[in-house]
């Protein structure tokens, strides 16, 4: 079969690149590449396959009839007119992999029902609502007193929501295509949280401004510190709702609070609020319980060495637990859903690891281990990253 060049025009568009832009990925002058793609009576094959994997495609791609069907265009919310944008190749193929869960998923008759819809534009709506999704998902004043720490209390809020089907997913890619993403879906939404540069307690709040999207039905890329249109605004504002209301705020730190805020003031409201720094001094300022232009004075006085990107690991020495593992990259509502299909003969396990990339000697392990954890081992569960 002969090579098709109208593919790869085809699939530069669906990545929203030029060519331009692909040699300069691929480390070669604009005019080289197109001579060598000129070339009869076909470009090299090397070079094919260097594009291929920049584009996270097969080679053969490029001598099909007609351009298959590519990943979904999703777009980023980080400007003020979202639409699709061209993505590190990490990133597209971390879209790829939440879209192939997704697509797994269509064997599962469970999912979500009865979400609450997020139409709420006024502040002091949004709060309100945020609060009712708190309790739609049962997340309660205990569970963010008692959990041991901000690590644990994402476990607690990811456990939760999962509950409802939605499923949270954590993957690696570049933190300048943004904190996570959404992929909507009428019965099986799946949020994907970015581990680089995020702690736990920035997840959390990028994991809640992602479930608002969500509720909104709005799939897209998002930073939820990025607030430059209306959609981003709500689901900000949303997870501070969610993630601190107001009467859990007051009874969490009672009156100890400094009103004009040091680093070390909003850090220690963090550590009580078990959320982000930047996701405190935000939303204490929003209510009031910091003066107007803290959030503004924090972000100078941290000098772009944000708390909120790293933290130390706290598993024992080693590597650790793979079912640990397992269960912090694809979550408790994997477990759940794939261990049923997989018990009803809907999947293999081979079809399995060709989805999602879970290997079979891992899965039961994983299942079991995920299915085996109380609600009083959420607080203080720990998981690491691969």
């Amino acid at each position: 079969m002969a090579y098709n060049p109208d593919i790869l025009r085809d699939v530069l568009k669906a990545r929203s690149l030029t060519q331009s832009q692909l040699s300069k990925r691929l480390g070669i002058e604009p005019p080289q590449l197109e001579r060598e793609l000129r070339r009869e009576p076909e470009p090299p094959q090397g070079l094919l396959n260097d594009i291929a994997r920049e584009l996270s495609l097969p080679s053969f791609v490029f001598f099909m009839q007609k351009t298959p069907p590519l990943h979904q265009v999703i777009p980023d919310f980080r400007s003020p007119d979202p639409a699709p944008k061209a993505q590190a190749r990490q990133t597209v193929q971390s879209i790829q992999f939440a879209e192939a869960i997704q697509g797994a998923l269509a064997e599962d008759p469970k999912g979500v029902s009865h979400l609450p819809h997020f139409t709420a534009t006024d502040n002091d709506e949004v709060d309100a609502f945020a609060v009712h999704a708190r309790h739609y998902f049962k997340i309660t004043l205990e569970d963010q007193a008692e959990a041991k720490d901000a690590r644990a209390f994402y476990n607690i809020c990811r456990k939760r929501i999962e509950d409802k089907g939605i499923i949270v997913l954590q993957d690696s890619f570049p933190p300048e295509d943004g904190s996570g993403f959404c992929l909507s879906h009428p019965k099986h939404p799946v949020i994907v949280i970015n581990t680089k540069k995020q702690t736990r307690a920035r997840r959390n709040f990028t994991m809640i401004h992602e479930l608002g999207h969500v509720l909104m039905h709005k799939s897209g890329i998002s930073d939820p510190f990025v607030r430059l249109n209306d959609t981003e605004r709500l689901c900000n504002r949303f997870a501070g709702g969610f993630l601190a209301p107001l009467s859990y705020v007051a009874k969490l730190l009672a009156s100890d609070v400094v009103k004009d805020p040091e680093l070390d003031d909003v850090r220690w409201a963090a550590r009580r609020l078990k959320i982000s720094q930047e996701a405190t001094v935000l939303r204490l300022e929003q209510l009031g319980l910091y003066k107007a232009g803290s959030y503004d004075k924090w972000k100078k006085l941290i000098h772009n060495a944000n708390p909120d990107w790293s933290e130390k690991s706290f598993g024992p020495p080693g590597p650790p637990a793979q079912e640990k593992v397992k269960l912090a990259k694809y979550g408790f509502r994997f477990a759940e859903a794939f261990d049923r299909l997989l018990r009803d003969g809907r999947i293999s396990e081979v079809n399995l690891y060709r989805a999602t990339g879970l290997k079979p000697q891992y899965q039961q392990n994983y299942f079991d281990y995920a299915k085996s954890i109380t609600a009083g081992e959420l607080r203080t569960l720990e998981l690491e990253d691969e």
